[in-house]
């Protein structure tokens, strides 16, 4: 990776990102259930204190004078098939009153730094088809989709 590509992504952070801190419980749990996650009764401080602690997975919140107005959490995959590794977005999440200010931007610009810092060649997220609005988002960031050339399987454990 050139200096010169790293450089560009961390001129997309803006000043408001920072590292998810253990106490952002109570807000990232706001904006989880602004995406229809709800978190009552669920033990998301544990969750949340293990991504904090995570050696290969970063967390990161948009925090504006101490409201949170975004959060992400990816995760590295070392690939198995061939050398290198890929960076997995698994939540990203923007308060519903700050939508298209470029949080969402600045925070996927975080994420993907993260990843290049070490090593990733790519970056994989899902979304569920329902929501549209994060397609588009997505594709403007120039993510394809690419569930035509993939299936998605899922088994619940016991």
């Amino acid at each position: 990776m050139s200096a010169d590509v790293l450089h560009s992504y961390r001129m997309q952070v803006a000043r408001g990102v920072r590292r998810l801190a253990a106490d952002d419980t109570e807000q990232v749990a706001e904006l989880l259930e602004q995406l229809g996650y709800p978190q009552a009764g669920t033990n998301i401080a544990e969750r949340l204190r293990r991504w904090v602690e995570h050696p290969g997975g970063a967390s990161f919140v948009w925090d504006e004078r101490g409201r949170l107005l975004g959060t992400i959490a990816a995760h590295i995959i070392p690939s198995f098939e061939k050398d290198g590794a890929w960076l997995r977005i698994v939540a990203l999440a923007v308060s519903e009153s700050a939508r298209g200010r470029g949080i969402g931007t600045s925070l996927v610009a975080a994420a993907e730094t993260f990843g290049l810092m070490r090593g990733c060649s790519s970056v994989e997220v899902t979304s569920l088809r329902s929501r549209e609005g994060a397609h588009a988002f997505y594709r403007a960031l120039g993510y394809r989709d690419r569930s035509d050339a993939a299936g998605r399987f899922l088994r619940q454990l016991p």
